[in-house]
């Protein structure tokens, strides 16, 4: 018996994904689990899962479209679970999604449904493929040269004593060659099959069910590569002393700390020095040079053994840069003073003086009393 969905899967979905997630249907169903293992060259391991729900009954529940739609649409959360039977931390660990969930009519899934000793055949099976690369893993061990010893554990039956892996079948291609294995408990029921090139386990209940695989694997051109850092690093200030000596301030704008490795080239030479910076730590470093003002200077900046910088750098002295920036900032302020000064001479050009309004004289002030005083006279 695979798993009790609701009950099992969903917790598992809400501990490793999200604590919001229900399923959508309610209803308790369980899921026939066959897991096939395919060991290639490189180090990859092609894993083949195979689910078929059914109800507690034991009556098929392929047909069902809401719980096969449930089971597609818990994709994610089940290429979790996947990647938990070779390692103890899923978002370490690198691989590739080959087939999403489909449903293949034509494939057969063996499961207990609850009759002891028996396992009843389902016909059709939704079918995820997915390529984890075993160098990425924790479940991973190098023993010598080319052999190594893998560790599939089954994250169902360490989780609940009611699930475990119905079917485990371990497949070897290509130059992969079985040297050994084992499974624990030692009590644990022994593979029904042993082939040169397959390992298969039907387990009927999960006492007989192994909690863990252990292979030792004879896999060549297996790389392990160094864990990838993102170190990165800037220059942030640059300027030649008067004694010819260029300071640099380098900035760790990057996540981790680390150690980087500054290096200034000139024609004649090249120098290098060695700083640990913290994220967002800044250092001033000394670079005496036989370059004058003027000159350019190539700076680069490496971290973990790669190039994250390379730029040429003006060599300037703080004085004239300072002086640059004072005599810019002066004229500014000059044309600043100019441009008002037009300004306000444009303004008092154009105002015009108001038209001034003309003092009666003496002689029409008497005329005007006068033609008063005549015109008093007729009346």
């Amino acid at each position: 018996m695979g798993i009790v969905r609701v009950l099992a899967l969903t917790t598992l979905v809400l501990t490793l994904v999200s604590p919001i997630i229900t399923a959508r249907s309610q209803r308790i169903f369980f899921v026939g689990l066959n897991m096939v293992v395919e060991f290639t060259d490189g180090g990859i391991a092609r894993v083949t899962l195979k689910q078929h729900p059914f109800n507690i009954n034991g009556s098929s529940l392929i047909s069902d479209e809401d719980i096969v739609e449930e089971i597609i649409n818990e994709e994610e959360a089940t290429i979790n679970l996947m990647l938990l039977f070779f390692t103890s931390n899923p978002t370490k660990t690198k691989y590739s999604i080959i087939s999403h969930t489909y449903f293949d009519p034509g494939e057969e899934v063996l499961s207990n449904t609850g009759i002891p000793g028996a396992m009843e055949k389902f016909r059709g099976a939704l079918i995820l493929i997915v390529d984890i690369f075993l160098n990425s893993t924790s479940g991973f061990l190098k023993l010598g040269e080319d052999t190594y010893q893998v560790s599939i554990t089954d994250y169902f039956t360490l989780r609940s004593p009611e699930s475990w892996i119905d079917v485990m079948e371990v497949r070897f291609t290509g130059n992969v060659e079985l040297l050994n294995f084992s499974v624990e408990p030692a009590w644990a029921k022994p593979p029904s099959a042993i082939e040169r090139n397959c390992l298969k386990w039907v387990n009927l209940n999960e006492v007989e069910a192994p909690d863990s695989y252990i292979l030792t694997l004879r896999i060549p051109g297996v790389v392990f590569s160094k864990p990838t850092r993102s170190l990165k690093a800037t220059v942030s200030e640059a300027f030649l002393n008067a004694d010819s000596t260029l300071r640099l301030k380098i900035r760790n704008i990057g996540f981790e700390e680390g150690f980087f490795i500054v290096s200034v080239s000139e024609p004649c030479c090249e120098q290098s020095r060695k700083v640990f910076l913290k994220p967002s730590e800044e250092c001033w470093l000394k670079f005496p040079l036989h370059a004058s003002e003027g000159e350019r200077v190539t700076v680069k900046i490496f971290g973990e053994g790669d190039k994250l910088l390379e730029e040429p750098v003006l060599l300037k002295t703080k004085r004239s840069e300072w002086m640059f920036f004072f005599m810019l900032g002066l004229s500014g302020i000059v044309l600043t003073i100019l441009g008002a000064i037009c300004i306000s001479m444009a303004v008092l050009k154009s105002r015009k003086p108001p038209p001034s309004i003309a003092e009666p004289s003496e002689t029409s002030i008497q005329n005007q009393v006068t033609e008063e005083e005549t015109g008093t006279s007729f009346l």
